[in-house]
């Protein structure tokens, strides 16, 4: 059975599942080239179609997440909330505010969607499933984790009146996600976030990490009772304080707002705002904990807060907390996925074929391989062209003359981390790559580059390290790194001492693997940096063709694109 998971705005994405696995999932910004891209997901469904050599017609089921609307569920916290403001009228303006544009929003994009049905679909032969924005992020998490039970968080800016929500999960269950409580769009730890993101001078949805990676550098202290005036958790429910200090909107700023954030430094109001995210997302999980007799619960996150490694980090840290996995697309680009989880679901239920339930995520290169589409007809001609077998040493020779490497091998990965099929490669026991190799990508950023590691060496790295941390396999989380890897491979160290790694073995990347094998012996590191292959403001590269435009701009020194069992090298 052929699903096909549709999600339409911020991040537009597709993908297409059969019997339970997703065969291929893509977002539309990595074809149009336009960063966060929200047009409808045409090429998207192209792609997953091709991959597997159908044609819509094949398909059994559409099923779409973004907007299905107002769920009844909502009616009673959305009164209680209006009678929390109704002595205060600026409050109660700001609340119907957030109501409307929301409704207007989300209208647009739904129309734009049940056109496409209209135009594409013979709801004769295909059915249409439409699931709710959270739901489809619960599922996203729950489904393709790798545990059959646990507690589910959601939270992001907002998503069909809701921004944040907690669940139960039991794979097994009729009823596999249960809500448990739900913050409202007025009530939004994405918003406060984003705000801070604006205050500062970033842009919002796009520069949140700079703002994590800033916080290292101050007082959490300093700025703390601000951010308390803005949004805070009391008795398990988040409270958004709706005026002239926050707004579920990431503009605009009320002049008291301004400025107080005048009287702080920027790093020190960007520490006390992600410590206080922080302490909110953990207490409300704590509260909701209570609700599991079991001492160690599995934990499954979602939503664009959750592109947040250090909260991840704060969470994975609570005592009541066994294992943790959190959505590798994290964001609303990972829509398409639950809304295909759980359409999987729902039709099993009728059929009654367990085999085909919904299988764990095992890899996140889901995306095109380098030729895929490629709109370059002829490619210049390589420098050089070396076996796969021979490539790991070849690379490293080339990794030890300070050659930075762009690297296009097979397919793409899914979501917004680079999991070295299209990264950019270097030594990491050069800091001063964080101030040159950034101004070369035009990037301006806090945090150091991320490291890519074997398996083998993550015990000697990696502080506390547990086996099943399945955020290190995607990038999702940050971690405290022993003393000798921050002497060694100082680039990819924070100054907090954390540092963002990815694991890899013989099998997950095998090509990386043996290069990073080599490279240990060769140069005494541990790790090399694994940062994505992408100009500021740019989506990570997709195509042959999207890495010579690189190579032309100077971002990289060489360009090793694979091709079947060779791997082309341009300089």
């Amino acid at each position: 059975m052929y699903i096909l998971g549709i999600c339409n705005n911020e991040t537009a994405s597709a993908c297409l599942m059969k019997n339970g696995v997703v065969l291929a999932a893509v977002s539309e910004e990595r074809f149009t080239r336009v960063k966060m891209d929200n047009s409808f997901p045409s090429r998207s469904i192209q792609y997953c179609l091709d991959f597997e050599g159908i044609t819509l017609k094949e398909v059994h089921v559409i099923s779409y997440a973004w907007s299905k609307g107002f769920s009844a569920d909502l009616l009673k916290p959305y009164i209680d909330r209006a009678i929390d403001f109704h002595n205060d009228e600026k409050a109660l303006e700001i609340f119907n505010d957030r109501i409307k544009l929301e409704i207007t929003q989300d209208s647009q994009k739904r129309s734009e969607f049940d056109n496409w049905v209209k135009e594409n679909i013979d709801v004769r032969n295909t059915q249409v499933r439409n699931y709710y924005h959270h739901e489809a992020h619960a599922a996203s998490a729950a489904f393709f984790s790798p545990f059959d039970t646990g507690v589910v968080f959601t939270a992001d800016g907002r998503g069909d009146f809701e921004s944040t929500v907690i669940w139960r999960f039991n794979r097994f269950f009729d009823r596999p996600l249960i809500k448990l409580y739900s913050a409202l769009s007025t009530d939004s730890f994405g918003y406060y976030y984003g705000r801070i993101t604006g205050l500062l001078g970033f842009k919002p949805m796009r520069h949140e990490g700079k703002i994590t990676g800033l916080a290292a550098y101050g007082d959490p202290s300093k700025a703390m009772e601000l951010c308390k005036k803005m949004i805070n958790v009391s008795d398990g429910r988040v409270m958004g304080q709706l005026g002239k200090f926050y707004r579920p909107f990431f503009q605009p700023y009320e002049h008291e707002l301004t400025g107080e954030v005048k009287n702080f430094l920027r790093e020190d109001i960007a520490s006390s705002a992600q410590v206080h995210l922080e302490n909110m997302m953990c207490e409300l999980l704590n509260h909701y904990l209570t609700e599991f007799p079991d001492d160690q619960v599995n934990l499954m996150c979602a939503g664009g807060v959750f592109g947040n490694v250090k909260v991840t980090q704060a969470l994975k840290k609570i005592k009541k907390i066994k294992s943790t996995y959190v959505q590798p697309q994290m964001g609303d680009g990972g829509l398409c996925l639950g809304a295909a989880a759980l359409a999987n679901e729902q039709f099993l239920k009728y059929k009654g074929n367990p085999s085909q339930k919904t299988k764990p995520m095992q890899s996140m290169y889901l995306g095109p391989n380098p030729s895929y589409n490629n709109q370059m007809q002829v490619l210049p001609k390589p420098f050089d062209v070396c076996d796969s077998k021979l490539a790991p040493e070849k690379m490293v020779g080339s990794l030890l003359l300070g050659r930075v490497i762009g690297l296009v091998q097979k397919r793409m990965e899914f979501g917004p981390r680079a999991l070295c099929n299209r990264s950019i490669i270097y030594r990491t026991s050069d800091p001063s790559i964080n101030d040159w190799l950034n101004k070369r990508m035009r990037r301006t950023e806090f945090m150091p580059f991320a490291p890519v590691i074997r398996l083998e060496r993550a015990e000697e790295i990696i502080l506390n390290y547990k086996k099943d941390d399945v955020t290190l396999n995607f990038m999702t989380s940050t971690v405290e790194v022993s003393k000798k890897f921050k002497e060694l491979c100082p680039a990819v160290v924070h100054i907090d001492n954390t540092a963002r790694p990815q694991i890899v073995t013989a099998q997950s990347n095998p090509f990386i693997w043996n290069v990073l094998r080599l490279w240990e012996t060769s140069s005494g590191e541990l790790s090399l940096v694994n940062t994505s292959f992408n100009a500021h403001e740019e989506p990570i590269i997709q195509s042959e063709s999207d890495g010579i435009a690189a190579l032309k701009d100077g971002i990289v020194d060489e360009l090793w694109i694979s091709k079947g069992e060779e791997f082309f090298v341009y300089k």
